[in-house]
């Protein structure tokens, strides 16, 4: 097949699933309202959470620090001994103690000064909430009481998982799940045309199936990138969800995500011959990898369960949007999710095209 024909096909394909709303509604809409539900009710604003701050310095200086904290509505102040505050932290009863060290005004006065921060590693949530909310406390104090950018800086304890908001984790994992149900929907696709006669007729003509499954390829993949970018720019414009990493790497990774998702839609297709048997698959396998791939929240996987989710393509999908979109991790923290996904597209389109069947 010629390249012509083989673009022709892709621009026909891509037409036809495009003119489908039904396809659209339900690959990108469950995306695009659970950013907004989850982006709403996580929202630093609508959660309260528990600080205590500890100021050793007691300087005026320090003070007005601590009446800036008390000024959050979101945030529950607390004021006591470092070691007093300290127990109540590491019995749960606060999400983060701040630590106004000895020292704090001599050294701001000299250009720059450290505040500590422990944050409770155990709900990544509201670790978030508390980073975002101290973050921006210490921004305004740096500007509007001290007036230097980065007088004050913060030095925390379990910056990783701190460092995220529930937005950024979310976003990456609702591009992973749209790539998932969009490109499963080939599965139906081809059935369809099978039911209807439409493989057949194809079937007489010079036309192979690695030559179909090519063009398919291509116009499933330029919709996945058309719906990453709209999840991902809706994340940016209204959550303020910012890509840290490569836009060629993370392009990378959505079209190896896709040629994965891909060949588990055409081996359903090619071993199912009924719409109704299908759906019933693809929903026993798209809904556990859903969940158990992280989409949503993070997972702390039964040790059962722990070699189903590490063989599962949308755990390292999920886990590649993640370190290139909230990290900024470059090619060497991404082959072995690459690999695996590459492992997926080639075994799935090898046995798909070994099975495949026009009618």
């Amino acid at each position: 097949m010629s390249l012509r024909t083989l673009v022709q096909m892709t621009i026909a394909q891509a037409t036809i699933v495009s003119r489908n709303v039904s396809y659209w509604l339900i690959s990108i809409f469950i995306a695009v309202f659970s950013m907004a539900v989850f982006g709403w009710l996580f929202n630093p604003e609508t959660r309260a959470f528990d600080l205590a701050i500890a100021d050793q310095d007691r300087s005026q200086s320090s003070e007005a620090l601590v009446q800036a904290f008390t000024s959050v509505e979101n945030a529950d102040i607390s004021r006591d001994s470092l070691q007093k505050e300290m127990e109540r932290f590491n019995d749960g009863d606060r999400a983060a103690v701040l630590v106004i060290p000895n020292g704090f005004a001599d050294r701001l006065s000299r250009g720059r000064a450290a505040v500590r921060v422990a944050f409770d590693n155990s709900d990544l949530i509201r670790a978030g909430y508390v980073q975002t909310t101290v973050n921006a406390v210490i921004d305004k104090y740096n500007r509007e009481v001290v007036g230097v950018r980065d007088a004050v800086v913060v030095r925390s304890q379990a910056q990783e998982t701190a460092s995220t908001r529930f937005i950024d984790f979310l976003t990456p994992g609702m591009v992973g799940m749209t790539i998932m149900w969009t490109n499963l929907a080939v599965g139906y696709m081809l059935i369809t045309w099978r039911e209807q006669g439409i493989l057949r007729r194809l079937g007489v003509t010079p036309l192979r199936p690695g030559a179909l499954i090519a063009s398919q390829a291509m116009s499933f993949a330029l919709i996945s990138l058309a719906q990453a970018v709209i999840i991902l720019a809706m994340g940016r414009l209204v959550f303020d969800v910012h890509i840290n990493g490569s836009y060629i790497l993370l392009g990378v990774t959505v079209v190896l995500g896709v040629m994965a998702m891909l060949s588990i839609g055409y081996v359903i297709a090619s071993f199912l011959r009924t719409i109704t048997a299908a759906n019933a698959v693809g929903n026993l396998v798209a809904f556990p990898m859903m969940f158990l791939g992280r989409s949503y929240f993070p997972l702390d996987a039964p040790t059962a369960l722990q070699p189903i989710v590490k063989a599962l393509p949308l755990t390292y999908l999920n886990d590649a949007l993640r370190d290139l979109i909230n990290h900024g991790n470059g090619i060497g923290d991404l082959w072995l999710d690459w690999a695996v996904l590459a492992a997926w597209t080639a075994g799935g389109f090898l046995l798909s095209i070994r099975v495949f069947r026009w009618q």
